[in-house]
């Protein structure tokens, strides 16, 4: 009777292992993805800006599926315009959305790459920040939305404190 016990109990401790070891993995290979795919670096605002006009000659002439302009800085009320594409256009399959961020306060550029099967992992096919309080929200953009507008500009934006660009690959 006493060795059953003893079954049972390197059974229920061998389980927890599992479930431990599986946290930290995954914790691990969240860490790692997130170092691997956002780069933080200080930059001047010219440096900056050379760097947006940069990535924005490549789309000339494109239209980005959202635009947006901060009305004075103080609120949070952007008028955004969203340029759907038709519902029979053809999908283009997005491997990755980059982001380009720069906040003239803090005086830091982010640059994000998003893999796409990552994007498509977004629940009700909607990609949204973690607030979900973002353009991508608000207006009801979907992983479909991005696809049928094709691969190039997808948000062109600033504000009085931060520009932004995004673009699909």
């Amino acid at each position: 009777m006493a060795s059953t016990k003893r079954t049972w109990l390197w059974v229920i401790l061998g389980v927890f292992g599992v479930i431990v070891l599986s946290i930290v993995v995954f914790m691990g290979t969240a860490v790692y993805m997130f170092r691997t795919h956002v780069k933080n670096e200080q930059v001047d605002a010219p440096v900056a800006e050379q760097q947006f006009e940069q990535q924005r000659a490549r789309f000339k002439g494109q239209q980005p599926l959202v635009e947006f302009t901060g009305r004075d800085g103080f609120d949070n009320d952007d008028k955004a315009t969203v340029h759907r594409p038709r519902p029979d256009a053809p999908r283009a399959k997005i491997n990755s959305l980059k982001v380009l961020i720069y906040d003239l306060n803090q005086n830091h550029l982010i640059r994000a790459d998003v893999p796409g099967w990552l994007m498509r992992m977004m629940p009700n096919g909607q990609y949204a920040g973690w607030d979900g309080n973002d353009e991508f929200a608000r207006y009801r953009i979907t992983i479909e939305d991005l696809e049928r507008h094709g691969l190039g500009l997808v948000l062109d934006g600033h504000n009085r404190n931060t520009r932004i660009l995004i673009w699909s690959e």
